[in-house]
């Protein structure tokens, strides 16, 4: 079986065999025997999404509660596989999921199954408040590192803020709150484990070379789990889509910014594809309306950005412009607010969409990505190979399909805005890191 075909169309299928284990494990395999080598992913359906009000941050912390072994492993996890000739290893926190993987030597496949293996289903009898107290102070230095120190770090959390009311699960980034991760206690975390690291929240990605026996190989470290059931998620109301302004003054920051943002369609719903393409449409450097009017023409801005996120909850579409200093704040609105208001012609979209197709199908070339994208279309499609099926959306897409979705979401009433006052620590100001402390009105 050839690993990736091109169907009639010219899209790619990624060939796969799904079983699902007793214990309730999904396990999908993508055979390809190119190279010796074979990529481990595991992806829990849990993210911080499925986190109570009082525990933002949790799923991330028990990323990295799940990555801080016991001494029966002979080294850290990343210690361990390292030594057996990982090429790479890492895992991940989003809104919807936590994520593991790592890519070994055909021959050490059996090493990378264990560690999974060890991870989900032996964790309590070896966690202990010592690696809890050690990785609260981690993560706490995570936040204060990668999005308080640093240059519009308090943006993010101004716009999550402003996107979504008290209480609602997208509120507070995956990182969380400082007085949650703290508050954190040993009989917490086993909760949280016994709830959403069971086999049948999982699913188990092989891809690349794997042995004839892998079916045997997998049994052997996760036939004998007991039982399991996958847990409920939380599901929410779509929040309201009403305006709102923050102000906020980053010490951090270079450039003033103007950040906006909408609210958006969920993954793999209705007009995803086609915000996607406007706002990839509108920066491109050199032909986006956006990049040009601002960057060229009128210089105003050092640079402009826009992307889109979607996960289950729901979606947004974000355009950040950063201003050449002592620009004309209003005159950026002004353009904004025409671009915005517009949609895209076919060869914008033609362009888009090929780039688009043309680095997924890059992207192929690794297994770990491949293994990615088998993932993601198992969290949201619950099948394994949904990719052509995605692709073939952004064909789809239609300067006629791109003005209906616009005229849906981008409402100017309904954006969010963020702005950032550059160079506060030149004026001895402190730095805004939570919504709470920006001034905001609807």
């Amino acid at each position: 079986m050839t690993p990736v075909a091109f169907d009639a169309g010219g899209l790619p299928r990624i060939a796969t065999r799904r079983r699902t284990l007793p214990c309730g494990l999904d396990v999908v395999i993508h055979r390809d025997d190119a190279v010796p080598q074979v990529a481990v992913s595991v992806w829990y359906r849990v993210g911080s999404s499925d986190e109570r009000a009082d525990r933002t941050g949790f799923a991330h912390l028990f990323e990295h509660l799940f990555k801080s072994p016991p001494a029966r492993l002979g080294g850290h996890h990343y210690e361990v596989l390292k030594r057996a000739g990982a090429a790479e290893a890492n895992a991940s926190t989003s809104a919807d999921r936590t994520a593991y993987h790592e890519v070994m030597p055909a021959h050490q496949l059996a090493l990378a199954l264990w560690i999974e293996s060890d991870r989900m289903g032996y964790f309590a009898p070896a966690f202990t408040p010592d690696r809890l107290a050690t990785q609260q102070s981690v993560v706490r230095a995570e936040r204060r590192q990668r999005y308080e120190d640093v240059p519009y770090g308090a943006e993010r959390f101004a716009v999550a803020g402003a996107l979504y009311p008290d209480g609602h699960p997208l509120r507070h980034l995956a990182i969380g709150r400082h007085e949650d991760i703290q508050a954190a206690t040993v009989d917490d975390v086993l909760a949280f484990y016994r709830t959403w690291y069971v086999p049948a929240n999982a699913t188990l990605v092989l891809a690349g070379d794997v042995p004839d026996d892998v079916d045997d190989l997998v049994d052997r470290y996760f036939g004998t789990f007991p039982p399991s059931a996958r847990p409920a998620r939380r599901t929410v109301d779509a929040p309201a889509r009403a305006g709102a302004s923050a102000a906020l003054v980053d010490r951090f920051a270079a450039l003033d910014r103007i950040h906006r943002a909408w609210h958006g369609p969920a993954a793999l719903g209705a007009d995803e594809a086609e915000l996607d393409v406007l706002a990839a449409a509108w920066t491109a450097a050199g032909t986006g309306a956006l990049w040009r009017r601002l960057v060229y023409e009128t210089q105003l801005a050092q640079r402009v950005s826009a992307w889109t996120i979607n996960g289950r909850l729901g979606g947004e579409l974000h355009v950040a412009v950063d201003l050449r200093t002592g620009a004309d704040a209003g005159a950026v609105r002004a353009i904004l607010d025409e671009v915005c208001a517009s949609g895209v012609d076919e060869r914008a979209i033609a362009r888009v969409v090929v780039r688009r197709e043309a680095g997924t199908i890059w992207s192929l070339t690794g297994l770990a990505r491949r293994a990615a994208l088998v993932q993601r279309s198992m969290l949201y499609a619950e099948r394994p190979d949904g990719l052509a099926d995605e692709l073939a959306r952004f064909r789809a897409v239609t300067p006629a399909s791109i003005e209906a979705a616009r005229a849906r979401w981008l409402d100017r009433a309904a954006v969010v805005e963020v702005a950032t006052t550059a160079g506060a620590a030149r004026r001895g100001s402190a730095p805004a890191t939570d919504p709470a402390s920006a001034s905001s009105e609807a």
